[in-house]
Order: structure tokens, then C-alpha cells, then sequence
């Protein structure tokens, strides 16, 4: 990676010992209770006593004395990570339900921030933020599953030479562990540096607690321990266990589509507006979301019972936070990552002093990039210069920017607030007209050509061709016709219906029953065929489903055998089998690269990237839609105040700009990608990131 001027350059390599696989709570017999009656503080604290003090209307905090020139050692640090977890759905941030008892107990003895940001609506550009104190266009970590040529996928890597929040406290003798459950958090994707420890997988919370309580067991010395806990169980899919499955749940009977066990496809369908959900479907949704924060504050409970226990927990900072929010149908979506509305970058941030204290609510603005140097100045170490936070609880602590920012293939969308205005620009780059016939691989890095494979999804047009909203790569070696749609006409008698145009030959498929399926069907009944397509056009099936209303899409899955430029408009039409499929500028491209923004390998030249602040500041510099809120009286941000309010946006706008100019100072390089490895890749489709 080369950067335009150093930034929290390390002064030290450090090699962590990546161990693999969690072991089992061993030797450990404890009665854990119920804990502390939970304190229920709402959206404010009143400060009565307590390790710090609250100074003057601001919130600044008078912190204890540094422990760098004291002979005792710092205090514990345990950073707690709940993954997609949103501010407004804890009790302490003023939930109408019991989502989070114990970590609303926690919050009566911390200094909570009760206006905290991440600086990008993702895990996988936001946890570098909390671990470098950088900005994500800084360290330049965007990408977690990025399609290059041959529809392999990789991940972006956090460049080993950035100090990251693990080295800060391995510098100053501390004992670091991570465990974290997180496929984007590969130990080889850069994160494991400066643990001595480090595991990431698909844990459990009760794991990931087991684990942590054994590294307490085992330790052999007096050295304080820094830990870094990530929790995945709060995330999408939202599958609690008994009883917190039921405990949202209403009186209706009514099945809905998230009391299946299988979430898979969903959240696009929900997204792309192809699946209409009904008013069960909605408060089911919402019902297991608040069940799975449930589940997980149940789960921290008991992990602040065992070091209550074991008196660790007064000789520990205790910082519980989340790396981002949820989108939970506020503004019609579901999911995190694209948009940056508060439901997605609004988050918990709240403190434990060693020995507690009474809740104390902080005015103070509060960012993740602020964890590295706060932590720091609570155990007296020394944090890097070049950082963009600062310590939360020094006395002279000036207001900062709020600045979020997340990237994806063609979209850069950044957003910055100031006081109760907010203000939006995305930037998109345009495929070049046409382009992708002509160049396809300045475009999407592997050639639209014959004997590709693709599965388009789209919308029926007049003159029988498709035109996709969705286009994927597919495996080419599979040669079968696959099509997804409602059955135009049926003719029993000869075994045969129609789809999409096509005739289908069900001579061969029988029903559960053993009777022909073709009996069982309709005009308007949705199946999914597959089968060789024979002379005549006939394709003789030979695999059948019917259709949940879920997962009702038009689709086609083929081999293309012609391409042809379609116009003016930058069109393409792809066909095969005797159907045509359209792809235009709006068609969502998986498995083609990344668009302007792709690997160079070795030798290559490297491609001017898109969406460097110095490229969107130059002149002739690419054109963006924006967005203004009024946050006072709209928070919920549905009203588009940018033609109301012009001076309000150029003003932020001139913000923006100058936040930009700042950035492409440091702003990183060309960054490192590594291919993802299967386990990895499974483990995100179950997430709904991969399909």
C-alpha cells in the first residue's frame, strides 16, 4: 500500500500467534445470577457521584491522572463489539422494550455518549476505523467481497503498516486476545495484528464467553490484558433461541416469512421490492430482531456476572459499543452497508471505569475513531500521533467532524452533520455508453462474450425479452437451461406448459404422489425449471419446483451465445437459447469486477482510482446527487429539504469539500485484496452478503 504521507506508522512489527479453533470452559463451577437489578436511564443520566465528573453543559470530562509515569499497572481494557447493533434499540438509549436489561444495568454505572457515530455503515470498512483511529478512505478498507475476473471473490486487506489499536497496548506490555465472530474479519485480512491470540469464526456468544473466561484462567502472570470481544448474534438473520424466540412475539397465529429457519434471499427481496410483505411479516421481523438483542444481553450478562466473580471487573475499563446499525424497514429496507441513514451509523458507546460509577450522560460527540485514543489515556499509553480521534474524556476535547462514508463497486456515499443538519453526496460512475460491448474489461474486468454463463433476473418487455435488474456470472460448465416464472399456458393432455416463451416437455416429471406434475398446475402457478433444450426449441425438463411466494423473481439461467451493443442508451443484449436478455447502466452486475475500482496485479498499470478525493475535488470533477435533512424536525430523515434550504447544502456542502481536501492528503493507495477462502465464502452467504 503506498500512502501520500504517513499515518500511524508502527514503530515495531509484531507477529500474532493466530491460534485455530475455540476450546471448551473447562475446570469452572460458578453459580451465575441474574445479576443487578436493571436501572433503566432512558435517553438521559443524572449525574450524581462517581469516579469522574461531569464539567459544565458540554459534558467535558476530567479523567483520572495518566498511569504512564506511576509504577502500577493500567487498568484492564475489554472492548466489547455487538455487531449491527443500533442505539435506539437498548433500553439505555430509551427503548420501549426490555430488550437489554443487563446491558442497561451496565450502562447505570458508565459514562454513556448518547450521540455516537461509525464512520461507515459496515463491518468491514468500520472496524479498521475503530482499530486505526483513520478514516476508511484513509486506511482503505472497503471491500469484503468483491467480484474480479473468473467471478472469483476477494477481500480487501488492512495493511500491516498502520498501528492498530491491539499494537498500541502489546507495545506497552499488555496481554492482547481477540475473538471475534465475523467472516469479514479474517485473521489474513489484516486484523489480527498485535494479538497474541486471535479467533474468528462462527461463535457463538456463550463460545466466544467460554473462551475469554479460559484465557482469564490460564494467564501466568500480573501483566493487565487487553481484549477485544466481537458478537455476531444481534445480526442478520435474527434466529434467538428459546424463549427469547417468543418473548416479542404477539398473540397472532399467523405464519410469516421470518419464522422460517432459512433466511437465504430475503433481505435482496425485500430490498429489490420483488417480495411484498404483510403487516405479520413486518412486526415478525422487528419481534426477532429485539429477541436476538435479547439473547445476547442475556449471554453479557452473564459474562459480567463471571467477572464480577472473579473481582476483574472493577480492575477493568469496560467499553461496549457496535461497529454499525440495522436498517429494520425504516426507509423500506432491511440490512446495513449502502445507505447512510441513522439507523446505520448512530450507535452505543458507553464506559466502565474500574469501579463503576453512577450513569453519567455525556453531550460530548462521540465517534469510533475516538476508542484508540481514549483507551489509550485511561492506561497511560502511548497512542500514535497521526490519528484522526481523540481522547473523549480530556477536558479540552474540541467538537469534531461527523463524517460517515461507505463504497461499493460504482457508489461512493458520504455524509456529514453538523448540528441538526445533515448532508448527503453519492457519487456513481457511469459505465461509458455501449462500453461494455466494445471494452467490456476497462469496464467489469471479464468480457461480456459467447459461452459465458449468466442468470439474469429482471421484468418481462413487450417483445418477449427480459431486461435484468440483476445479472450474475455463473459457473459455464453447467449447460443447462434454468427458468423461473409464472406458467403461461398448460396443456395436460400432452404433458407440456409454457414459460417465458418456452415450451416445456414434463413428460418425465411425476408429483410426491407419483402422478404426472403436470396435472397439479395452472395458468399462474410460479415453478422453476431446469433441463436441455431439445430440437424445436422444446426444452425437455428434467428438475421441477414449485414456488414460495418469496422466492417469485423472473428468471432465466444460460449460456449467452451472441453479444450485440443495443443502442445509444449503452444497452447490451445478450442471447441465448433463443432469448434475449438486456443489460442497461442500471443493471446490478455480480460476479463482472468491480468497475473503475479493480485489483492490479503484478506488472499491471494501476487504475486511476474513481473516487480519490483529489479526483472528486479536481475540476471537471464527476457530478453527485445530494440530500439535506433538518434533523430537529425530521429525524426520521424523509423530507429532502436541498431545493427548501440551498444555503443550508452549499454550506455543508463547502464542508464536505474541505473534509475531502484534508483526506487527500493521507488518503491510502492502491490496497491489497486476498482471495476468499470457501469456509469464508459459506459463512458470508449465510449472512445474505453472497448468494
Amino acid at each position: 500500500m503506498v500512502n501520500s504521507m504517513p499515518i500511524a506508522r508502527k514503530r515495531h512489527k509484531r507477529d500474532p500467534a493466530v491460534v485455530g479453533g475455540l476450546s471448551p470452559l473447562r475446570g469452572r463451577a460458578k453459580t451465575i445470577g441474574p445479576g443487578p437489578s436493571p436501572t433503566r436511564a432512558g435517553a438521559h443520566f443524572r449525574p450524581i457521584r462517581g469516579l469522574l465528573a461531569l464539567c459544565g453543559a458540554a459534558g467535558l470530562l476530567a479523567g483520572p491522572p495518566a498511569l504512564a509515569e506511576s509504577e502500577t499497572p493500567g487498568p484492564n481494557i475489554l472492548v466489547i463489539l455487538i455487531d449491527a447493533l443500533r442505539a435506539d434499540r437498548l433500553g439505555a438509549y430509551g427503548y420501549r422494550r426490555d430488550t437489554s436489561p443487563r446491558i442497561d444495568a451496565l450502562a447505570s454505572e458508565s459514562i454513556v455518549f448518547g450521540d455516537a457515530y461509525a464512520q461507515s455503515p459496515w463491518t468491514k470498512p468500520s472496524i479498521p476505523s475503530l482499530f486505526t483511529s483513520l478514516y476508511p478512505v484513509q486506511h482503505g478498507v472497503y471491500e469484503g467481497e468483491a467480484h474480479v475476473g473468473g467471478g472469483r471473490l476477494e477481500s480487501d486487506v488492512l495493511d500491516d503498516s498502520f498501528t492498530t489499536l491491539a499494537e498500541v497496548f502489546a507495545s506497552a506490555g499488555y496481554e492482547t486476545l481477540g475473538l471475534v465472530n465475523n467472516a469479514h474479519l479474517e485473521a489474513e485480512g489484516g486484523f489480527a495484528q498485535g494479538f497474541d491470540r486471535y479467533e474468528h469464526g462462527s461463535f457463538t456468544a456463550a463460545e466466544i464467553n467460554a473462551a475469554f473466561l479460559e484465557f482469564l484462567d490460564a494467564r501466568e502472570d500480573d501483566r493487565p490484558f487487553f481484549a477485544y470481544l466481537h458478537y455476531l448474534d444481534a445480526h442478520w438473520p435474527f434466529h434467538p433461541e428459546s424463549p427469547f424466540r417468543e418473548r416479542f412475539v404477539g398473540e397472532s397465529p399467523e405464519a410469516s416469512l421470518f419464522d422460517r429457519d432459512s433466511w437465504k434471499g430475503l433481505r435482496e427481496r425485500i430490498n429489490d421490492a420483488s417480495l411484498e410483505l404483510t403487516e405479520v411479516d413486518r412486526a415478525r421481523l422487528q419481534d426477532q430482531h429485539d429477541g436476538g438483542v435479547g439473547q445476547l444481553d442475556h449471554r453479557l450478562g452473564q459474562l459480567f456476572d463471571a467477572l464480577q466473580a472473579q473481582g476483574l471487573l472493577d480492575q477493568t475499563v469496560l467499553l461496549l459499543t457496535s461497529d454499525h446499525g440495522e436498517e429494520l424497514l425504516d426507509h423500506g429496507a432491511v440490512g446495513h452497508g449502502g445507505t447512510l441513514y441513522r439507523e446505520v451509523i448512530e450507535i452505543p458507546l458507553m464506559i466502565r471505569l474500574p469501579g463503576g460509577a453512577d450513569a453519567q450522560q455525556s453531550a460530548r460527540v462521540a465517534r469510533l475513531l475516538d476508542v484508540l485514543p481514549t483507551l489509550a489515556a485511561l492506561a497511560g499509553v502511548e497512542a500514535p500521533a497521526e490519528i484522526e480521534g481523540r481522547d473523549l474524556l480530556a477536558p479540552d476535547a474540541a467538537p469534531p467532524e461527523i463524517v460517515a462514508e461507505t463504497r461499493h463497486k460504482r457508489t461512493y456515499r458520504l455524509s456529514i452533520r453538523e448540528g441538526d443538519w445533515k448532508y448527503v453526496r453519492s457519487y456513481r460512475a457511469k459505465r461509458p455508453k455501449g462500453s461494455a460491448a466494445r471494452d467490456p474489461k476497462a469496464e467489469a474486468g471479464l468480457s461480456l462474450e459467447p459461452g459465458i454463463r449468466v442468470k439474469a433476473r429482471g421484468f418481462l418487455l413487450g417483445d418477449g425479452s427480459l431486461e435484468a435488474t440483476k445479472l450474475t456470472l455463473k459457473d459455464a460448465g453447467d449447460d443447462d437451461l434454468e427458468i423461473s416464472a409464472a406458467i403461461e399456458s398448460v396443456s395436460v393432455e400432452k404433458n407440456v406448459f409454457s414459460l417465458l416463451g418456452w415450451t416445456i416437455d414434463a413428460e418425465d416429471l411425476v408429483g410426491a404422489d407419483g402422478t404426472p406434475a403436470v396435472e397439479a398446475l395452472a395458468e399462474g402457478t410460479w415453478v422453476k425449471v431446469e433441463g436441455k433444450i431439445e430440437e424445436g426449441g422444446v426444452v425437455a425438463a428434467d428438475k421441477f419446483k414449485l414456488l414460495a411466494p418469496g422466492d417469485r423473481n423472473d428468471e432465466v439461467e444460460l449460456i449467452v451465445e451472441r453479444v450485440e451493443a443495443a443502442g445509444d442508451d449503452g444497452q447490451i443484449a445478450l442471447e441465448g437459447s433463443g432469448f434475449v436478455i438486456r443489460v442497461t447502466e442500471d443493471t446490478r452486475l455480480k460476479g463482472f469486477g468491480d468497475g473503475p475500482v479493480r485489483v492490479v496485479e503484478d506488472g499491471q498499470e494501476p487504475v486511476p482510482d474513481f473516487f480519490a478525493p483529489a479526483h472528486l475535488l479536481a475540476p471537471g470533477a464527476p457530478p453527485f446527487d445530494e440530500q439535506l435533512f433538518d434533523l430537529a424536525s425530521d429525524p426520521s430523515e424523509r423530507v429532502d429539504r436541498v431545493e427548501s434550504s440551498p444555503q443550508e447544502a452549499a454550506r455543508l456542502g463547502a464542508s464536505l469539500n474541505a473534509w475531502l481536501a484534508r483526506m487527500a492528503k493521507t488518503a491510502a493507495g492502491q490496497v491489497d485484496r486476498r482471495a476468499l477462502d470457501s469456509d469464508t465464502i459459506e459463512h458470508l452467504k449465510e449472512l445474505g452478503y453472497i448468494e
